[in-house]
């Protein structure tokens, strides 16, 4: 399941660049090279000006439009087809395109999601250390079946205290009962199995009520988001808290295989939420994102003329700092939380 867990983070981040790609190919841009992961290469076929490679590093994927500025415009191909070349729409449309195609991915997925139906339970998203969940053999990932809310969930235990009571567990596909000889009553801390927990659920649709709710709730999700985002940026500086909300490849990939456990449409789901928060977050006007890039643009478009190339160097310099510094950050923290 690992592996697959991984091809389908990283699909999220190919159906981005494809974006990128399929509007510049519609606009006429040439793209010098589209690949899936990064190099080291294992093979690469080039058809027409385009080299399509698959990379050994299989996370995302890029690509390499020419003519992003006038000093790397290929002098083989017509001015029409260099990036620098077009109208500031086009060039909007180009950059958009990636965020567009996410924006549709997590439409699908959700829509999907909605089609297939989630089933009802409380999800286990982690399990105190020493608790009498932990004892009694939960595992993180665990569904457990047979609750429709958490309200339900916690009258249960609490008219079960001090009674052995069975539980219906979907772990990895399989069904399974742990059973579990309650407390007389709650711990200091108001617990009593030691979990931490999501109520999951949701209702089987028609396919064209699962597309429109699909589309409805992407946009609530994309300004969800955006509020998220921007509280997140408001406090970076001054609350340190805030980089435990933040996560590297290691925990998306630790939190795919987590939920992974559940089922495969719960999968499905972490991919939608997460496609559509890439929308957002690559689209906010930082160095090395879309929304970077954009701003170049509107800039050059206001002033008439290009952005010094040792201004944009400099910018993306220090936009590859800062986002380095947090990758490298958020994933020396989820290694710790892994191990």
């Amino acid at each position: 399941m690992g592996i697959f867990v991984f091809l389908g983070l990283s699909l999220v981040v190919i159906m981005h660049e494809l974006g990128h790609f399929l509007m510049a190919k519609f606009f006429g841009v040439a793209i010098e090279e589209f690949g899936i992961g990064f190099p080291p290469k294992i093979f690469s076929k080039k058809i027409k000006e385009t080299v399509y490679s698959f990379n050994w590093i299989l996370w995302g994927g890029f690509v390499k439009i020419n003519g992003l500025r006038p000093e790397i415009e290929r002098k083989d191909l017509p001015s029409s087809a260099s990036f620098i070349r077009q109208s500031f729409y086009k060039k909007a449309l180009i950059i958009a395109g990636g965020i567009l195609v996410n924006f549709l991915l997590g439409w699908f997925l959700l829509s999907l999601v909605m089609f297939i139906g989630v089933p009802k339970g409380i999800f286990v998203s982690d399990i105190k250390a020493g608790s009498l969940a932990a004892l009694s053999g939960f595992q993180k990932g665990d569904l457990i079946t047979g609750f429709n809310n958490s309200d339900e969930f916690n009258a249960y235990l609490q008219k079960n205290l001090g009674k052995e009571i069975g539980f219906n567990v979907k772990r990895d596909g399989t069904q399974k009962q742990i059973k579990v000889v309650l407390p007389s009553q709650k711990s200091e801390n108001k617990e009593i199995l030691g979990i931490y927990y999501a109520e999951t659920g949701v209702e089987k649709t028609g396919i064209w009520k699962s597309l429109s709710d699909g589309f409805l709730n992407s946009c609530i999700l994309v300004w969800s988001y955006l509020k998220g985002y921007i509280s997140l940026f408001a406090r970076i500086f001054t609350d340190i808290s805030v980089f435990q909300n933040l996560m590297s490849p290691v925990g998306l990939f630790a939190m795919g295989s987590l939920v992974s456990k559940a089922g495969f449409v719960f999968f499905l789901q972490l991919l939608a939420y997460l496609s559509i928060n890439l929308i957002v977050f690559n689209f906010f006007p930082f160095p090395m994102l879309d929304g970077g890039w954009f701003l170049i643009v509107l800039i050059e478009k206001i002033k008439g003329s290009p952005v010094s190339p040792k201004l944009e160097m400099i910018l993306n310099g220090f936009g590859f700092f800062i986002l380095f510094s947090l990758l490298l950050a958020t994933t020396i923290k989820d290694l710790i939380n892994l191990f």
